[in-house]
This record gives structure tokens, sequence and C-alpha cells, in this order.
């Protein structure tokens, strides 16, 4: 769908590049975040991954700091990409880039618009009720994992 740019030139709509963070504690548990109702749809996603937009000119090791930093408080340790999805959300076009992060320290809920709460879940327990980027990053780490099988994450 076109837009009105400078000088009244037509822009075209392009996907938007954002991060989901795979995040695990020492046991091997991933840090999910319950979805406000304001990203819910309903009742219909009720859990995600941390993780946003790529800013203009940030690296992705510096977006995945910001994104820790801002979202939970919590600082990279380490990281590296397992994934790259495309979805569909909200009227926009996004390509996400799954990225396994260790981190330390203790998540706190810092974005009260958009997370309710923070919690660890065993990879047999993960919800099946996922936002859809977070699904999708979560089931290419799991194959990649060879434990998707153990996961309730369904197609």
């Amino acid at each position: 769908m076109p837009l009105s740019g400078r000088n009244g030139n037509l822009m075209k709509k392009h996907p938007i590049l954002s991060v989901d963070l795979i995040i695990q504690d020492n046991q091997g548990k991933i840090l999910l975040g319950k979805i406000s109702e304001k990203w819910r749809e309903g009742n219909k996603y009720l859990w995600g991954l941390p993780g946003r937009e790529v800013s203009y000119g940030e690296t992705l090791v510096q977006c995945v700091k910001r994104n820790l930093r801002e979202e939970i408080g919590m600082k990279m340790l380490s990281c590296k990409v397992v994934c790259i999805n495309s979805n569909f959300g909200y009227g926009n076009h996004y390509i996400t880039i799954g990225i396994l992060t260790k981190a330390k320290g203790s998540p706190i809920n810092k974005q009260l618009d958009d997370w309710i709460e923070w919690k660890w879940f065993k990879r047999k327990d993960i919800p099946s009720k996922l936002f859809p980027s977070a699904k999708m990053t979560l089931k290419a780490f799991l194959k990649e994992s060879n434990l998707l099988t153990s996961s309730k994450i369904k197609k």
C-alpha cells in the first residue's frame, strides 16, 4: 500500500526487522513474557519472547543488548542467531531474527504496557498460545535442538 513520502513522492511499505530473544537459564528453561491485553487479540496470544525492532544504524548485538536492558533489565553475555522467519501481524510484515541469548541477572518487567510478567518454562511446558513470531522462533530453535516432539508447540 503506497504511502506519501517527502516531496509528495510515493513510498511503499517494507518489512520491519525485529529480534526475538531466546533466553535460557542454567537448567535450560526458556524465558517467556505474558502479553498484556493490548497485544492478545482476545485471548489468541498469551505469551511471547522478549525482543523488538532493530533500530536504524544498530547492529544485531547492540539490538540484543538494548532489548535485554529496556525490556527485562538483564545484561547480555553472548548471543547466536538460530533462525530467521517472516510473519504478518497488525497490518505489518516482520522479518524476525531468532537469537539464542545468554544473559545475567533476573528478569524485571520494565515494559508494563506490553508485558504482565516474565516466567521460566521447561521446554516440555511451553504454552501453546504464543505470539506468532515467538511460536515460529521457538519451533525453529526446538527443531534445531531435536526437542520439537517434546513441546506443545503445534504447527
